[in-house]
């Protein structure tokens, strides 16, 4: 036990004395901003400044390292290192059977260490596996002129509303607000649920549609795989079935950039046999290879944006009779250029959409940003409420898109490979081995690594900026292994060689390969939805080290998952890490991270229960429910608000007397009919109660609309652009280059149909025995060009198609009495 109140005092000690430092550092800075020379204070602004293809001596001349900012530099590394001292000697560093932490439960230490950052009392401390919603301080990145800059102008913009507020002015911002106050939420054991919604029912035949097929290694191409072979466990037996509907790149050119020349497929066959092999052999999914049905739709790559599109429409190909549920990996992604064609919603009784990717993040570094991104961002709303009836977002860092729809819940898993590895390395650290480790035991040589692509948006630049925190403030300088490729690649070794931090670069590997290897994983990203290598990380037994985002809320629940706020916490847990052995992973913790846990989370996310169903529609029944537009005020000038709101009130009474009076007659007339009469009588009665007052000085659009009545509009809307004339014009727009001209593509395969089917008929004519088959030398005399030589016309070109549609086959015969076909055919050539 003395053991235990050691490890308990070490950590709380640890983050007081953190949070002292950084106190200190704040009031030492006001102290020499109000003292030291101008020269000093430039040093502080700038400091952090660096850039990516700049030296730190460029930015910070020598003259400005004054003596005042190295004894600064002094101060805080003689605290780091007190800091560090106490981490080392108190904090306990194995968990091993004959340890006093084998007693009790040891995620307790990290869940008060996580607590205390978070403000919260020990008394709330959970070891529940649900993400809990904290008010924790998140991460926003190191400091940058371009954020610094943006804060100004926040500031500014800030000031002038409170100024106009101040005056009486009224708001001239146009805001859409909400009127139905709801929020799904996703089912209890044992609560009911609609029949017709219930996932974890194994009767049910589900498909799941997704924008991307092994061996492309990307999220939406392996995460749904393996959710649809997990889905397909006791089905069979049930009567039930599971569908993947993936996309066959029909042209060649897409194949080799996506898949690469040395994974090639000559057909769609051979590339389901390749998927279905890495299930059974890589995933040790035996059983799912087989009972797993994989359809294909006709996609084609967007190089602007390096993702596949469907060509034509998908729903024809999914009969409504062999399909109760569908699920729609990245619905927004699959309908923004989707081919005119039916509904989901109308087609398939339940629809459900996992949005995986933050679009608007990345449209934000596109060209033409400033349109593009607030364009997909409303694209993107659009698509998921208009095809879905329950959305699940995979984090909170998603914008909203329907909020009587959607909720956020994480329901991808983990492959066994990564768990496997973590179950033995638990074993290990509760072992007397755990000490020897060479990897994972505390005074092991540092193995510190990041994988992913090589982009800025991943937080590459962050993570310089604070190794390069680390080491000049607290003197901790690291080996960092960075896995991966991608466009940034030469750009971020160019950066970090000149910043002297030592990164070293090593290519794309199998995230599995380092589960040995490595004790530390750094993501940095504020980019991402779910990180999946995050995921796999954890389930290898690593300390991961992240950003307080909220795309990181699932993960920071696990004890060895470090969360970092600001770049004193980054430090802390960077040595923190370096210096311990990860905790071992309990039962709980590691099934959590199972597909099978992540399936239930997505079947109790992905139903619509009936006590649900039925507080939305007691919702939609007030008959104030409905969306409430705020709008400028129609004229700023009061006076001259209250001239015109005069005017109208006088010229509203006077119509109505004047109607009253017009009623009266007509009442009394001896021509009209009556029932022309009461028509009349009661259209005149008809009033717009309206406030004018109000109205001139704050207008307000209030819509009486169901939300099944918007999406029903908002297809309608969408049908009418994109299915007319210009549908595939405004596609090609909004960024289809190549996925755009669906509505050209549909009328190709028709002809393509066409011209088949007359092949075919062509065929069984010159099978017929009975047809008596003439020569080519009696074919009519007009297609025999006797002068064959020169140049190409068009007349020879016209006599050349008809030679090769009438003449049959290899025999070179002219089959008379098959004029009605021949023109058919020759009809559809031209």
């Amino acid at each position: 036990m003395h053991n235990i109140m050691l490890k308990q005092s070490a950590l709380l000690l640890f983050h007081v004395i953190v949070s002292q430092y950084i106190c200190y550092c704040h009031a030492e800075q006001i102290h020499d901003q109000k003292n030291a020379s101008i020269t000093t204070r430039l040093k502080d602004e700038v400091s952090d400044q660096i850039d990516k293809n700049s030296d730190v001596n460029e930015i910070i001349p020598k003259k400005y390292h004054d003596s005042n900012y190295l004894k600064r530099v002094e101060t805080a590394r003689k605290r780091w290192k007190l800091i560090f001292k106490e981490i080392k000697s108190f904090a306990p560093s194995t968990y091993s059977e004959n340890s006093e932490l084998k007693k009790i439960d040891s995620s307790k230490f990290f869940d008060q260490w996580k607590l205390l950052l978070d403000g919260e009392s020990q008394k709330n401390i959970t070891r529940s596996v649900n993400v809990t919603k904290r008010s924790r301080q998140r991460f926003e990145g190191t400091s940058s002129w371009e954020k610094k800059l943006q804060q100004w102008a926040d500031d500014a913009a800030d000031s002038l509303k409170e100024e106009n507020e101040g005056k009486g002015k009224n708001e001239t911002s146009l805001a859409l607000l909400p009127a139905i106050n709801f929020s799904p939420r996703p089912a209890k054991a044992g609560e009911p649920i609609l029949p017709h919604t219930d996932i974890a029912d194994k009767s049910k035949n589900i498909c799941i549609v997704t924008t991307a097929a092994l061996p492309w290694f990307t999220g939406t191409a392996v995460n749904p795989l393996l959710r649809a072979a997990y889905l397909t466990t006791g089905r069979a037996a049930a009567g039930g079935s599971v569908t993947l509907m993936v996309p066959w790149l029909e042209r060649v050119s897409d194949r080799e950039t996506i898949y690469g020349k040395h994974r090639f497929f000559e057909g769609k066959e051979e590339q389901e046999e390749w998927i279905r092999t890495w299930l059974r052999d890589t995933a040790d999914l035996k059983q799912a290879s087989v009972d797993l049905q994989i359809k294909w739709y006709t996609g084609r790559v967007e190089t602007l944006e390096n993702s596949i599109y469907s060509m034509g429409d998908i729903i024809a190909l999914l009969p409504e009779e062999e399909v109760d549920i569908i699920v729609l990996e990245e619905p927004e992604h699959l309908n923004w250029y989707r081919a005119p064609g039916e509904s989901w919603t109308k087609k398939y009784k339940h629809v459900v959409g996992i949005v995986h990717t933050n679009y608007f993040v990345y449209a934000q570094e596109q060209p033409a940003a400033f349109i593009r991104a607030p364009g997909m961002r409303l694209l993107s709303a659009w698509m998921c409420r208009a095809h879905c009836h329950r959305i699940i977002k995979l984090s909170g860092t998603l914008d909203n898109f329907a909020p009587e729809k959607e909720l956020v819940e994480n329901v991808h898993g983990c492959r066994k490979s990564f768990l496997n590895y973590g179950v033995e390395l638990s074993k290990v650290l509760k072992s007397p081995e755990a000490a020897n480790h060479q990897v994972f035991r505390p005074d092991a040589d540092p193995k510190v690594y990041f994988i992913g692509k090589m982009l800025w948006s991943k937080g590459i630049n962050y993570l310089m900026e604070l190794l390069k925190y680390a080491e000049e403030s607290a003197g901790l300088k690291i080996d960092m292994d960075m896995y991966g490729g991608g466009p940034n690649l030469e750009e971020a070794r160019d950066r970090s060689e000149s910043l002297g931090l030592s990164m070293i670069y090593h290519g794309a590997i199998d995230h599995a390969a380092l589960a040995p290897s490595h004790k530390i994983f750094i993501n940095p990203s504020l980019s991402e939805v779910l990180c999946t290598t995050v995921t796999e990380a954890l389930a290898m037994g690593k300390f991961v080290i992240v950003p307080s985002h909220p795309s990181n809320d699932f993960f920071s629940q696990f004890p060895n998952c470090l969360t970092y706020a600001n770049k004193e916490e980054f430090v802390g847990n960077l040595y923190f890490a370096l210096t311990h052995s990860p905790q071992p992973l309990s039962e709980e913790y590691t099934y959590a991270l199972t597909w099978e846990a992540a399936n239930e989370r997505f079947a109790a996310a992905g139903c619509i229960t009936v006590a649900e169903s039925e507080e939305l529609a007691d919702v939609l029944s007030h008959t104030e429910s409905g969306l409430e537009i705020d709008l400028p005020p129609l004229i700023e000038d009061e006076i001259r608000r209250k001239r015109i709101s005069t005017t109208v009130k006088r010229t509203r009474s006077r119509f109505r007397q004047f109607r009253s009076k017009l009623s009266q007659e007509i009442r009394n007339s001896n021509v009209l009919g009556e029932d022309l009469q009461n028509i009349m009588i009661k259209e005149l009665d008809k009033r717009l109660d309206l406030n004018v007052d109000e109205l001139l000085a704050s207008p307000k659009l209030k819509v009486k609309l169901s939300p099944a009545e918007l999406d029903k509009i908002l297809l309608e809307l969408y049908n009418n652009i994109c299915g007319g004339v210009g549908g595939d014009v405004f596609r090609v727009i909004g960024g289809g280059a190549n996925v755009g001209r669906q509505k050209y593509y549909m009328k190709q395969e028709a002809l393509r149909l066409r011209m088949q089917e007359a092949q075919k008929k062509r065929d069984e004519l010159s099978s017929q025995t009975d047809v008596p088959l003439l020569p080519a030398s009696r074919a009519p005399q007009f297609l025999i060009d006797e002068n064959t030589g020169g140049s190409s016309t068009v007349t020879k070109w016209i006599k050349g198609s008809l030679k090769r549609n009438l003449l049959q086959g290899d025999s070179g015969t002219f089959v008379p009495g098959t004029k009605k076909l021949h023109t058919e055919i020759f009809i559809i050539i031209t």
